[in-house]
Protein backbone atom coordinates (compact mmCIF):
# COMPACT_ATOMS: atom_id res chain seq x y z
CA UNK A 1 0.00 0.00 0.00
CA UNK A 2 2.64 2.67 0.93
CA UNK A 3 4.59 2.23 -2.18
CA UNK A 4 1.56 2.58 -4.63
CA UNK A 5 0.73 5.65 -2.12
CA UNK A 6 4.28 7.03 -3.19
CA UNK A 7 4.03 6.02 -6.81
CA UNK A 8 0.81 8.21 -7.12
CA UNK A 9 2.38 11.17 -4.91
CA UNK A 10 5.77 10.85 -6.38
CA UNK A 11 3.86 10.46 -9.91
CA UNK A 12 0.97 13.45 -9.91
CA UNK A 13 1.51 16.68 -12.40
CA UNK A 14 3.46 17.21 -14.64
CA UNK A 15 5.37 13.65 -13.86
CA UNK A 16 3.07 11.27 -15.24
CA UNK A 17 -0.04 11.88 -17.57
CA UNK A 18 -1.79 8.68 -16.76
CA UNK A 19 -1.39 9.23 -13.19
CA UNK A 20 -2.41 12.86 -12.95
CA UNK A 21 -5.08 11.70 -15.03
CA UNK A 22 -6.25 9.43 -12.33
CA UNK A 23 -5.85 11.56 -9.40
CA UNK A 24 -7.74 14.28 -10.78
CA UNK A 25 -10.65 12.15 -11.32
CA UNK A 26 -10.71 9.76 -8.05
CA UNK A 27 -9.97 9.31 -4.78
CA UNK A 28 -7.34 6.62 -3.76
CA UNK A 29 -8.32 5.31 -0.43
CA UNK A 30 -5.35 3.47 1.68
CA UNK A 31 -5.66 1.54 4.94
CA UNK A 32 -1.95 -0.12 5.37
CA UNK A 33 -3.87 -2.22 7.51
CA UNK A 34 -6.85 -3.02 9.58
CA UNK A 35 -5.77 -5.45 12.47
CA UNK A 36 -3.28 -3.17 14.83
CA UNK A 37 -2.67 -5.21 17.76
CA UNK A 38 -2.04 -7.91 15.36
CA UNK A 39 0.23 -6.39 13.81
CA UNK A 40 1.77 -5.57 16.72
CA UNK A 41 2.06 -9.00 18.02
CA UNK A 42 4.15 -10.11 15.04
CA UNK A 43 6.64 -7.58 16.06
CA UNK A 44 6.85 -8.65 19.84
CA UNK A 45 5.74 -11.96 19.87
CA UNK A 46 4.63 -14.11 17.15
CA UNK A 47 6.00 -12.89 13.27
CA UNK A 48 3.64 -15.55 11.38
CA UNK A 49 0.75 -14.60 13.34
CA UNK A 50 -2.93 -13.81 11.56
CA UNK A 51 -6.04 -12.84 13.90
CA UNK A 52 -6.81 -10.03 15.87
CA UNK A 53 -6.22 -10.37 19.72
CA UNK A 54 -9.43 -11.02 20.93
CA UNK A 55 -9.39 -12.82 24.48
CA UNK A 56 -12.18 -15.57 23.70
CA UNK A 57 -14.46 -16.31 26.77
CA UNK A 58 -14.21 -20.00 27.93
CA UNK A 59 -10.99 -20.44 25.60
CA UNK A 60 -7.14 -20.36 26.45
CA UNK A 61 -7.17 -19.45 22.30
CA UNK A 62 -6.79 -16.42 21.16
CA UNK A 63 -7.95 -14.45 17.94
CA UNK A 64 -10.35 -13.70 15.47
CA UNK A 65 -9.81 -14.52 12.02
CA UNK A 66 -10.89 -10.92 10.48
CA UNK A 67 -11.18 -12.05 7.03
CA UNK A 68 -14.04 -14.81 8.14
CA UNK A 69 -15.67 -12.31 10.58
CA UNK A 70 -17.49 -9.90 7.64
CA UNK A 71 -21.88 -10.18 7.48
CA UNK A 72 -21.41 -11.98 3.91
CA UNK A 73 -22.38 -15.87 4.37
CA UNK A 74 -20.76 -15.67 8.18
CA UNK A 75 -20.24 -19.06 10.04
CA UNK A 76 -20.35 -21.28 6.67
CA UNK A 77 -17.57 -23.31 5.07
CA UNK A 78 -14.06 -22.33 4.97
CA UNK A 79 -14.05 -20.51 8.19
CA UNK A 80 -14.29 -22.81 11.88
CA UNK A 81 -16.27 -22.59 15.26
CA UNK A 82 -13.01 -23.45 17.50
CA UNK A 83 -11.30 -20.61 18.69
CA UNK A 84 -7.77 -22.02 18.50
CA UNK A 85 -8.18 -22.40 14.71
CA UNK A 86 -6.75 -19.61 12.11
CA UNK A 87 -10.15 -19.55 10.50
CA UNK A 88 -11.61 -18.75 13.57
CA UNK A 89 -14.85 -17.08 12.44
CA UNK A 90 -15.70 -14.85 15.74
CA UNK A 91 -19.22 -15.41 17.60
CA UNK A 92 -21.16 -13.48 15.28
CA UNK A 93 -20.99 -11.56 12.61
CA UNK A 94 -18.89 -8.62 12.49
CA UNK A 95 -18.45 -9.31 16.17
CA UNK A 96 -15.23 -7.36 15.68
CA UNK A 97 -14.27 -3.61 16.26
CA UNK A 98 -12.08 -4.19 13.24
CA UNK A 99 -14.65 -5.83 10.96
CA UNK A 100 -17.03 -2.61 12.28
CA UNK A 101 -14.53 0.12 11.78
CA UNK A 102 -13.99 -1.41 8.20
CA UNK A 103 -17.29 -1.49 7.36
CA UNK A 104 -18.76 1.73 8.47
CA UNK A 105 -15.89 3.54 6.90
CA UNK A 106 -16.55 2.54 3.48
CA UNK A 107 -20.15 2.61 3.75
CA UNK A 108 -19.70 6.30 5.38
CA UNK A 109 -16.93 6.78 1.96
CA UNK A 110 -19.24 6.17 -0.67
CA UNK A 111 -19.34 5.32 -3.35
CA UNK A 112 -16.55 3.17 -3.90
CA UNK A 113 -15.96 1.71 -7.07
CA UNK A 114 -13.41 -0.69 -6.07
CA UNK A 115 -11.86 -2.01 -3.55
CA UNK A 116 -8.75 -4.55 -3.02
CA UNK A 117 -7.93 -6.59 0.17
CA UNK A 118 -4.33 -7.48 0.38
CA UNK A 119 -2.98 -10.74 1.32
CA UNK A 120 0.10 -12.68 0.68
CA UNK A 121 1.53 -15.40 -0.42
CA UNK A 122 1.19 -17.06 -3.89
CA UNK A 123 0.90 -14.44 -6.66
CA UNK A 124 -3.37 -14.08 -6.69
CA UNK A 125 -6.04 -12.17 -8.31
CA UNK A 126 -9.11 -13.56 -6.53
CA UNK A 127 -12.31 -11.64 -7.78
CA UNK A 128 -15.84 -12.33 -6.07
CA UNK A 129 -17.34 -14.49 -4.97
CA UNK A 130 -15.56 -17.35 -2.33
CA UNK A 131 -18.97 -18.53 -0.14
CA UNK A 132 -19.64 -20.68 -3.53
CA UNK A 133 -19.02 -22.05 -6.85
CA UNK A 134 -21.73 -20.03 -8.94
CA UNK A 135 -20.62 -17.24 -10.77
CA UNK A 136 -21.45 -13.52 -9.80
CA UNK A 137 -23.52 -11.03 -11.86
CA UNK A 138 -20.50 -9.44 -12.78
CA UNK A 139 -18.25 -12.57 -13.77
CA UNK A 140 -17.52 -11.59 -17.36
CA UNK A 141 -16.68 -8.02 -16.45
CA UNK A 142 -14.42 -9.23 -13.35
CA UNK A 143 -13.26 -12.33 -14.81
CA UNK A 144 -12.06 -9.78 -17.73
CA UNK A 145 -10.15 -7.51 -15.38
CA UNK A 146 -8.54 -9.86 -12.91
CA UNK A 147 -7.02 -11.32 -16.21
CA UNK A 148 -5.91 -7.62 -17.44
CA UNK A 149 -4.30 -7.04 -13.89
CA UNK A 150 -2.68 -10.01 -14.39
CA UNK A 151 -1.00 -8.97 -17.46
CA UNK A 152 -0.12 -5.93 -16.03
CA UNK A 153 2.29 -7.38 -13.60
CA UNK A 154 3.20 -9.69 -16.17
CA UNK A 155 4.38 -6.76 -18.57
CA UNK A 156 6.07 -4.80 -15.71
CA UNK A 157 8.20 -7.84 -14.38
CA UNK A 158 7.57 -10.67 -16.51
CA UNK A 159 6.14 -11.96 -12.99
CA UNK A 160 3.09 -14.46 -13.40
CA UNK A 161 0.38 -13.93 -11.13
CA UNK A 162 -3.34 -16.00 -11.93
CA UNK A 163 -6.34 -14.62 -12.08
CA UNK A 164 -9.35 -16.44 -10.56
CA UNK A 165 -12.68 -16.43 -8.63
CA UNK A 166 -11.87 -17.25 -4.57
CA UNK A 167 -13.75 -20.22 -4.64
CA UNK A 168 -11.43 -21.82 -7.07
CA UNK A 169 -8.64 -20.68 -4.92
CA UNK A 170 -9.65 -22.29 -1.38
CA UNK A 171 -12.61 -24.16 -2.27
CA UNK A 172 -15.61 -22.13 -0.19
CA UNK A 173 -14.19 -19.37 2.25
CA UNK A 174 -17.16 -17.38 3.98
CA UNK A 175 -17.09 -13.92 5.42
CA UNK A 176 -14.55 -12.44 3.61
CA UNK A 177 -13.55 -8.92 3.25
CA UNK A 178 -13.86 -8.80 -0.21
CA UNK A 179 -16.91 -10.73 -0.81
CA UNK A 180 -18.27 -8.08 1.20
CA UNK A 181 -17.36 -5.30 -0.76
CA UNK A 182 -18.72 -6.74 -3.94
CA UNK A 183 -22.38 -7.65 -1.37
CA UNK A 184 -25.58 -6.67 -1.46
CA UNK A 185 -24.86 -5.20 1.81
CA UNK A 186 -22.61 -3.19 0.80
CA UNK A 187 -23.66 -1.99 -2.29
CA UNK A 188 -27.48 -1.49 -0.80
CA UNK A 189 -25.40 2.66 0.86
CA UNK A 190 -22.97 2.58 -1.74
CA UNK A 191 -24.53 5.41 -4.20
CA UNK A 192 -25.96 3.28 -6.70
CA UNK A 193 -22.50 1.61 -7.46
CA UNK A 194 -21.54 -2.33 -6.78
CA UNK A 195 -17.96 -2.29 -5.50
CA UNK A 196 -15.68 -4.87 -7.65
CA UNK A 197 -14.17 -6.54 -4.70
CA UNK A 198 -10.94 -8.49 -5.30
CA UNK A 199 -8.61 -10.36 -2.71
CA UNK A 200 -4.66 -9.98 -4.03
CA UNK A 201 -2.29 -12.22 -2.79
CA UNK A 202 1.18 -10.70 -3.42
CA UNK A 203 4.72 -12.57 -3.74
CA UNK A 204 5.83 -15.49 -4.18
CA UNK A 205 4.32 -18.99 -5.10
CA UNK A 206 6.41 -20.68 -1.57
CA UNK A 207 9.93 -20.53 -2.11
CA UNK A 208 9.90 -18.39 0.81
CA UNK A 209 6.40 -17.70 1.47
CA UNK A 210 5.25 -15.66 4.30
CA UNK A 211 8.92 -14.56 4.96
CA UNK A 212 9.40 -13.04 1.55
CA UNK A 213 13.07 -11.48 1.20
CA UNK A 214 13.33 -7.67 1.88
CA UNK A 215 15.05 -7.37 -1.78
CA UNK A 216 11.56 -8.56 -3.25
CA UNK A 217 9.57 -5.80 -1.31
CA UNK A 218 10.46 -2.98 -4.09
CA UNK A 219 10.40 -4.90 -6.96
CA UNK A 220 6.18 -6.46 -5.56
CA UNK A 221 5.78 -2.74 -5.35
CA UNK A 222 6.89 -2.05 -8.75
CA UNK A 223 4.95 -4.97 -10.50
CA UNK A 224 1.20 -4.42 -8.24
CA UNK A 225 1.38 -0.37 -8.96
CA UNK A 226 0.80 -1.90 -12.51
CA UNK A 227 -2.20 -3.79 -11.92
CA UNK A 228 -3.91 -1.04 -9.81
CA UNK A 229 -3.24 1.92 -12.40
CA UNK A 230 -5.64 -0.74 -14.56
CA UNK A 231 -7.73 -1.68 -11.98
CA UNK A 232 -8.74 2.04 -11.57
CA UNK A 233 -8.42 3.01 -15.01
CA UNK A 234 -11.05 0.34 -15.54
CA UNK A 235 -13.57 1.22 -13.20
CA UNK A 236 -12.69 4.83 -13.86
CA UNK A 237 -14.09 4.24 -17.32
CA UNK A 238 -16.79 1.45 -16.33
CA UNK A 239 -18.03 1.20 -12.48
CA UNK A 240 -20.29 -1.48 -12.15
CA UNK A 241 -24.03 0.08 -11.76
CA UNK A 242 -26.48 -0.92 -9.87
CA UNK A 243 -29.96 -1.06 -11.78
Amino acid sequence: CMYIADYLLENYQGFDDRVTKLLDQMEFIFIPFVNPDGYEYTWTSDRLWRKNRRVNKGSNCVGVDLNRNYPIHWGGSGSSNDPCSQTYHGTSEASEPETQITINYFKKNSPIVGAIDWHSYHQLILRPYGWTKNDCPDEAKLDKLGDNMAKSIYEARRNYYTSMKAVEEANQTTGTASDWFYSDNATKTNGGYRAAGYTISLRDTGEYGFLLPPDQIIPTGVEIVEAVLTFAETLLQSPIHVV
